[in-house]
């Protein structure tokens, strides 16, 4: 009965056009001889042969790192339909809209390119809109947490509980700063609000998902060997480090993860990683506004006040 059991097993349970669908293209396929179909399925079964001592040879020198096809697609899944949502706000409702709401609605989208494109496009501004492109560059900023709050509530509420007051302070504040720098200079009543050019891609395109998502393999490779040779320590300065690239697919992968990190040191790296990311922020704001900008009193003054509160929050929660 055993025996019979693991031969209907390799039949129908484990058979792999059924089960991994793999080699679907000779099972399904029409041939005009007897000979053609033949070779198709011996062609098959050397492939699943030697796929089959290859990993079997190799098992014991993969690392056992958390990582799997359904935690990719699903990081990416996520992210995208947020981006796509913020995307689709961008396009076709607000087209027309200010700079200010360009930032709010880019924020949820990219908040580093929305900053980089506002900032090129401050360089055409005149100097009573500068504060505008600085206090819209804030808001993408504030809405950045936000957007961050949706994404941990939705991976890990363990870790939304402990992390949500000090991502709402930093929004708060973002946001404060924002409304402060905007309402230091009036616009003149003749100024108009002038259309945002599509400096940024669909997060739908095969391409954006596919950077996030070598992104994600990426971060989940790091963090595995940091925390085996290096411990927490080695993760808070990868936390810092990470917030030279894109941040979200580091934190994701922390969420994910939080059965083998504890949760305070999950909150404090993702804290540390986003203070990170708004300090690159800023110095892509000089950058690409150019060296004599007028924006620059504005940018330092701004960021640095962002980043020193939320640098304080980081002190007290350790403390």
């Amino acid at each position: 009965m055993n025996n019979f059991k693991v031969l209907m097993n390799g039949i129908v349970k484990e058979n792999p056009t059924f089960v991994l669908l793999l080699g679907m293209c000779p099972t399904l396929g029409t041939t005009s001889s007897a000979i053609n179909g033949m070779g198709m399925g011996l062609a098959t079964m050397f492939v699943l042969i030697c796929s089959n001592v290859v990993i079997s040879a190799i098992k014991n020198l993969i690392p056992d790192i958390n990582l799997t096809p359904y935690s990719i697609w699903l990081a990416t899944v996520v992210v995208s339909g947020i981006s796509y949502l913020s995307y689709l706000l961008k396009r076709y409702v607000f087209h027309e809209s200010g700079v200010l709401v360009s930032g709010i609605i880019g924020g949820l989208y990219s908040s580093t390119a929305t900053i980089s494109v506002l900032a090129r496009k401050s360089r055409k501004a005149s100097e009573q809109e500068a504060n505008e492109y600085v206090a819209a560059m804030l808001l993408a900023v504030s809405m950045m947490f936000l957007r961050f709050m949706i994404l941990i509530l939705i991976f890990s509420r363990e870790i939304f509980t402990s992390i949500y007051p000090y991502l709402l302070i930093m929004s708060v504040v973002a946001a404060v700063v924002a409304w402060f720098i905007h309402s230091r200079h009036r616009r003149s009543k003749d100024m108009t609000d002038e259309s945002e050019d599509e400096d940024s891609s669909n997060p739908l395109e095969f391409k954006v998902a596919l950077i996030f998502a070598t992104l994600f393999v990426v971060f989940t490779v790091l963090t595995h060997y940091t925390l085996v040779y290096a411990g927490t320590g080695g993760l808070n300065l990868l936390s810092f480090v990470s917030g030279l690239s894109d941040i979200t697919p580091f934190i994701l992968n922390l969420l994910q993860n939080t059965g083998s990190v504890a949760v305070l040191v999950v909150v404090a790296c993702s804290m540390q990683a986003i203070i990170s990311n708004i300090l690159v922020n800023m110095f892509y704001a000089l950058f690409f506004a150019g060296k004599g900008s007028k924006l620059r009193p504005w940018i330092l003054g701004g960021f640095g006040t962002v980043i020193g509160v939320n640098l304080v929050l980081l002190l007290f929660f350790y403390l």
